[in-house]
């Protein structure tokens, strides 16, 4: 039997994965040798395993070299080289792991045609869930990746494809990961022109980006490399899934820098995406952005400024009527972000008109109106946008001040006491016509307010004096 205690499961079935001698990570080593599976003691077995029969004078036991296991020589006839365990001569394998073994060996061959045999079996295998099991507990996985190193194409196809098939296995996830299949996949993309391999290259990645834990580790294999170059492929489809896995990666705060400093000017392509016609594409840009946007003030500013250079493709959404609602509502929170930036105020002028005539068109959305009031409440901070903001003060009034969602309730209540700070007069008038009942009403219901506005007064007058 192995000697790997960590079972795992795929669809049902129990996989006992094969381990390596030396490092796990295969892809990074020149070489690699199996580790050899612990044999089953001959008192441990009465049957043999694979045909049911008792075991007798006549029917002898034998053990399979790959997994150890004690069968007859009826199902333990075969002999094959194993290099992958280090056996050079002939040596018995059974029934059960004999057809992936074989592969296994040819793709350990010096010959190619032998190799690309090997890979090709092995990618056929991995399409059921049966094969899964053979593949990793023979071996199949790591030579897989191992034959990743290679730069024939066909080669890579028949990899790419095999483990993309492993990929959407979620238990083999740290298998995969440990055994360099992520630094596999970046290596092929890096090296490949073929539309499938992209397409499986890509889809693989996306699909490890969007574990917590594997979107560290595809960062750390390379990830973000392919997926700028890819973002902006010809192909449709694979440019929108290069985009989905890169807004998978952007989560993790630590690679905003990579993207937004990328000497592959990464940061004017994904925002000259923002102008794509595919609104899918559009709202997973904004998305994408919205994401580099809760970094730091320095990168909302060159964000700012390369939008400003690249030809506003940020005002062009907020004046735009997509079909999908949330290329608005992606876009609003972009602009929610930016707009904290002192900065920026001035190049983000432009966009103060749209975002507040979206608070009347687009009342069916809580989202974007959420996203697109506290936009304003944020650009209502700085003085220079008062004279903006202050003729929309009834837009704020009816679809946020007067909501009952607590949300859009205290955005407005900030934007207008903003507003009341830097120009007191205009704000209190625009008020007295309507507005001004909601705002007390809602001082009210935020107590810790109510409680900071009163000991402010008391610094300034007491509740108890001596008598004059």
């Amino acid at each position: 039997m192995s000697q790997n205690n960590n079972i795992i499961k795929v669809e049902g079935r129990e996989i006992n994965p094969a381990k390596v001698d030396g490092p796990s990570d295969v892809f990074s080593s020149a070489s690699f040798q199996l580790a050899k599976s612990r044999w089953q003691e001959d008192n441990d077995a009465n049957i043999c395993v694979l045909c049911n029969q008792k075991f007798n004078q006549i029917r002898r036991k034998h053990h399979c070299r790959q997994c150890g296991r004690v069968l007859c020589s009826k199902c333990c006839y075969a002999k094959m080289p194993l290099p992958q365990l280090g056996y050079g001569d002939a040596e018995r394998v059974c029934d059960f792991c004999k057809p992936v073994c074989e592969l296994v060996t040819k793709a350990r061959s010096p010959m190619l045609s032998y190799e690309l045999e090997g890979a090709k079996g092995l990618s056929e295998f991995v399409r059921d869930p049966d094969g899964v099991k053979r593949v990793v507990e023979t071996g199949g996985l790591q030579t897989l990746i191992w034959l990743a190193r290679q730069g024939d194409e066909q080669m890579r196809g028949y990899i790419i494809s095999a483990l993309h098939c492993l990929a959407m296995h979620t238990s083999l996830h740290p298998v995969l990961a440990e055994s360099g299949t992520i630094k596999a996949v970046c290596s092929i993309l890096s090296n490949a022109d073929a539309e499938q391999i992209l397409i499986d290259g890509i889809s693989s990645l996306m699909i490890f980006c969007k574990s917590s834990d594997l979107k560290t580790q595809a960062i750390k294999d390379g990830a973000l490399h392919p997926v700028l170059t890819l973002c902006n492929h010809s192909q449709d489809a694979i440019a929108l899934v290069a985009l989905k896995t890169l807004s998978l990666i952007v989560e993790h705060a630590g690679t905003h820098t990579a993207i937004i400093e990328s000497e592959r000017s990464a940061l004017p392509k994904v925002l000259a995406l923002t102008a794509s016609s595919d609104e899918q594409v559009q709202e997973v840009s904004l998305k994408l952005l919205a994401h580099l946007s809760m970094g730091t003030d320095y990168h909302r500013q060159r964000i700012v400024q390369e939008d400003f250079t690249t030809g506003k493709g940020i005002l062009k959404v907020l004046r735009s009527n997509p079909n999908n609602i949330q290329v608005l509502c992606n876009a609003a929170c972009l602009v929610g972000n930016l707009a904290t930036s002192e900065h920026s105020q001035g190049a983000l002028q432009e966009v103060i008109d749209p975002l507040c005539l979206m608070l009347g068109s687009h009342t069916e959305s809580v989202e974007l109106t959420t996203h697109v009031i506290r936009a304003i409440a944020n650009f209502a901070k700085y003085p220079q946008n008062a004279w903006r903001l202050i003729p929309y003060l009834a837009h704020f009034t009816r679809s946020c001040l007067k909501s009952a969602n607590n949300a859009l309730k205290f955005q407005a209540t900030r934007c207008i006491l903003h507003l009341l700070l830097h120009s007191t007069n205009e704000t209190t008038e625009g008020l007295m016509k309507e507005g001004a009942a909601e705002l007390l009403k809602g001082l009210v219901e935020i107590p810790e307010l109510m409680e900071s506005m009163h000991k402010s007064i008391l610094k300034n007058v007491s509740e108890r004096c001596r008598p004059m």
